[in-house]
């Protein structure tokens, strides 16, 4: 399957497919998993359930494969992934560090993990692509309002367009106090431990999600700062993808993990 199927969420003329169905998106995956678990709601639940230090590509595997079957498969497959997911969220819930209570089926950080993904995408166009107009991203917005319907979240937890959107983003992102799990789960996406790869092979990716993320949060996690010569190099790596990208030809902007998901369920 190289394009969504009969029945999906959004079809190939959405703006969803035409985005997600390109590697850029891939650029901000660690910077969407860092503020999710900078809830310490959220990293609780991935500390005490995910195989995150174990097993950090087949995770992160499975969160893409889940998320385009979601998308963009046939409906029979959309409504088994969730259910799926809605059956090992019951199970996770507990109390964080502070002794405050947390569940997966909240629709508040339900939505909080969807509102990452929307704004990461949207970020990483902005910084590596830059051909979404204004028009563009209000209608994005509305689109993805479809996936947290799709998960049952009520319209009282999504923000009704992408003005409030933004508000929203802006005041979770100031109210975020990252617990200890927070901090331990952030370093660890950015230095998975995998074996027989040095940790260094990672950097240039480490420094794109350092920039992407909002420096607020960057500093709570205890992150640091990008020195010069990393920032700069970062900087010109936007340039020169914001020239190329645009004009490449499809085939080279392809994202072959959306591809091979939506095989699965062809």
């Amino acid at each position: 399957m190289t394009r969504p199927a009969k029945g999906a969420l959004y079809d190939s003329r959405s703006l969803a497919w035409r985005l997600n169905s390109r590697w850029m998106v891939m650029l901000g995956g660690q910077r969407a998993a860092i503020m999710q678990v900078s809830d310490p709601r959220v990293a609780a639940g991935v500390k005490e359930y995910s195989t995150y230090k174990t097993d950090p590509l087949g995770r992160l595997q499975r969160t893409m494969d889940s998320m385009m079957i979601i998308g963009f498969g046939p409906p029979e497959e959309r409504k088994r992934v969730i259910d799926h997911l809605d059956e090992i969220h019951a199970r996770v819930k507990g109390r964080t560090e502070e002794g405050k209570p947390y569940s997966a089926l909240d629709p508040k950080l339900e939505y909080w993990v969807l509102a990452t993904l929307t704004d990461t995408v949207l970020e990483v166009d902005r910084r590596y692509v830059g051909r979404l107009r204004e028009s563009d991203r209000e209608r994005y917005y509305d689109e993805t309002r479809a996936i947290a319907h799709a998960f049952g979240i009520d319209d009282r937890f999504i923000p009704g367009d992408l003005g409030e959107f933004r508000e929203y983003m802006a005041d979770r992102v100031e109210s975020l106090q990252p617990s200890a799990a927070s901090r331990e789960i952030a370093r660890g996406l950015l230095q998975p431990g995998i074996a027989f790869v040095p940790n260094g092979a990672f950097a240039p990716l480490d420094w794109v999600t350092l920039e992407l993320l909002p420096s607020q949060l960057r500093e709570r996690l205890h992150l640091g700062a990008l020195s010069p010569v990393q920032l700069a190099a970062v900087r010109g790596a936007r340039q020169v993808s914001r020239a190329t990208i645009p004009i490449m030809p499809k085939p080279l902007t392809t994202n072959p993990f959306a591809f091979r998901a939506l095989r699965k369920v062809a």
